[in-house]
């Protein structure tokens, strides 16, 4: 079976299950629950010429359970950024700017998720319909949510590992128990909502178009009540330049691992990884975050390092740093929080169209966080 015929089959399927009869047989056993939260965001920079930035987005969750399944909806908006501020020179500096955006680059709103889990016999779980990989490889508990813990995206999830947007997928789970870790398989479209130009659901379906691919992805987890271990590889089969002939084309892959700890008040988190150079802006990535509950809140502290694959280098610099401090403080009588926080961050020097106006940037902020 050639690539295009997989798509086209796997592309009937995903569509069946999400546009299949919202009112199931089995609705005196539905629940419907409905979640969600608003985040605002101020930042500013000692890079003169980098604007201050304020960016808002809004989160939606809705879940229909079922006895053999269940349905997720996401619904998801955000501002549009500024063109000179400081996400667009500074990217990893705020994990939730630029969400959503329109084909024109506006801020906007949209449909992020919409699929079905069923329940399966044995501990096992199988998701179909739009999904977003990066929510079940690479996962940590204390460095996973740009809106509650670390703002910076280089402790949200690995550089390294080049995730699709939100697309068309699956996402098969065994559970695991005191013999056998967790395991998670994901197979999925290569382009997301946001890797599409014109960034329409129309072109999502198209999974014909040119270019297109798959991205897979498996883990394996062990997991107790002070340690985390994840594990896991990835690949990504549409094709991709290599940076010193761009004639020549390679897929992308790479490997990870998440180490989590929790202990009391404390808790750490380490993540690495590694990808294919020839293709991939970063080869390798460490990064360390660290966590205490405060009488007054909760402190978190991390440092990040991405190598920049030599191909990609030009005449900047090879490595980037991403450090953040902050601290979250609960408001709104514990429906809400305020998190003032410091980045410093080394821009790497590769080779850009708009090259960085600076290495190098103190990134102050605040972000206040209410959820319902």
């Amino acid at each position: 079976m050639n690539q295009h015929s997989f798509f086209s089959i796997s592309g009937r399927i995903l569509l069946a299950v999400a546009t299949c009869c919202i009112v199931p047989n089995d609705a005196a056993a539905n629940e419907l629950s409905w979640e969600g939260g608003i985040t605002a965001i101020y930042q500013d920079t000692d890079d003169s010429r980098t604007d201050s930035e304020f960016t808002a987005s809004a989160d939606l969750f809705g879940t229909l359970t079922q006895a053999k399944g269940e349905w997720l909806l996401y619904i998801e908006a955000s501002t549009s950024p500024r063109s000179n501020g400081v996400s667009a020179y500074y990217p990893t500096a705020n994990g939730d700017a630029s969400s959503v955006l329109t084909a024109d680059g506006s801020g906007g709103i949209q449909i992020s998720e919409l699929n079905y889990t069923f329940f399966m016999q044995q501990n096992r779980t199988l998701m179909l319909g739009l999904i977003d990989p990066s929510a079940w490889l690479d996962r940590g508990r204390i460095a996973n949510d740009e809106n509650k813990h670390f703002l910076n995206g280089s402790f949200v999830n690995n550089a390294t590992i080049e995730f699709p947007d939100y697309t068309l997928g699956g996402v098969f789970r065994l559970l695991g128990d005191a013999s056998r870790p967790e395991l998670t398989f994901v197979v999925a479209g290569s382009d997301g909502i946001a890797d599409i130009p014109d960034r329409s659901y129309q072109d999502l379906l198209d999974l014909n178009a040119d270019g297109r691919g798959v991205f897979v992805g498996a883990g394996a987890s062990w997991l107790s009540a002070n340690w985390s271990r994840r594990f896991g590889v990835w690949l990504r089969t549409d094709d991709h330049p290599v940076a010193d002939n761009t004639d020549e084309s390679e897929t992308n892959f790479g490997a990870y691992g998440v180490l989590g700890w929790q202990s009391g008040a404390h808790a750490v988190n380490v993540r690495a990884g590694f990808s294919n150079p020839d293709v991939s802006i970063a080869e390798a990535f460490l990064a360390v975050a660290y966590q205490r509950s405060l009488p007054l809140g909760l402190l978190g502290l991390g440092v990040a390092y991405t190598d920049i694959s030599s191909g990609y280098q030009g005449s900047g610099r090879g490595q980037a740093l991403d450090s953040e401090i902050f601290i979250r403080i609960p408001i709104l009588k514990g429906k809400g929080h305020v998190s003032p926080s410091i980045q410093y961050i080394e821009a790497p020097g590769i080779d850009l169209e708009e090259p960085m106006p600076r290495p190098s940037a103190v990134i102050a902020g605040v972000r206040v966080h209410w959820f319902f």
